[in-house]
C-alpha cells in the first residue's frame, strides 16, 4: 500500500486533475486572472510536463511487469498521449470546450520535454556513476 501511495497515487491524482480542469468551461480561467490567448497552449504542455513524470515514477516502481519498468520513458509519452486524445474527446461534451489536434500535439510536446530531460538525467548520473572510484 505505501508503494501504491508513494509511487502511483501521484499520477493518478495528477490525470484526475487534467480531466477536472478540462471539464470547466474555458471562461473559468478568467477566474483565475488568465486571459492570455497563449496561456491554455502553456498549460497544456505543463500538465502533460508532469504527468510524464507521474507515470514514469509510477511505471518504473511497479513490480508487475520488468518489461514495462525497463522501458518507463516511452511507455509514459504513449500514455499521455492516449491520455491527452482521451481527454480531447471528454471535451466534446463540455460546454465552450472544443476538441483541438494541436492540443494532442501540445499535450505530446509537453510528455516529450519531460521524458527527453529525464534521460538525460538518467546519462548524467550513470556517467557520473562510473567516474567516482569504488
Amino acid at each position: 500500500m505505501a508503494r501504491f501511495v508513494r509511487y502511483q497515487l501521484p499520477a493518478y491524482l495528477w490525470a484526475l486533475l487534467i480531466f477536472l480542469s478540462s471539464a470547466m468551461p474555458t471562461k473559468s480561467f478568467e477566474l483565475f486572472g488568465i486571459n492570455y490567448p497563449w496561456a491554455s497552449k502553456v498549460v497544456h504542455v505543463l500538465f502533460y510536463f508532469f504527468l510524464c513524470f507521474f507515470l514514469n515514477r509510477a511505471i518504473r516502481h511497479q513490480q508487475m511487469s520488468p518489461f514495462l519498468a525497463r522501458f518507463s520513458l516511452p511507455v509514459g509519452i504513449v500514455l499521455c498521449l492516449l491520455f491527452g486524445a482521451a481527454d480531447e474527446v471528454h471535451q466534446m461534451y463540455v460546454a465552450s470546450r472544443h476538441p483541438r489536434v494541436t492540443d494532442v500535439l501540445l499535450d505530446l510536446a509537453g510528455a516529450s520535454l519531460m521524458a527527453a530531460t529525464l534521460w538525460i538525467w538518467e546519462r548524467f548520473q550513470s556517467l557520473r556513476r562510473e567516474r567516482i572510484p569504488s
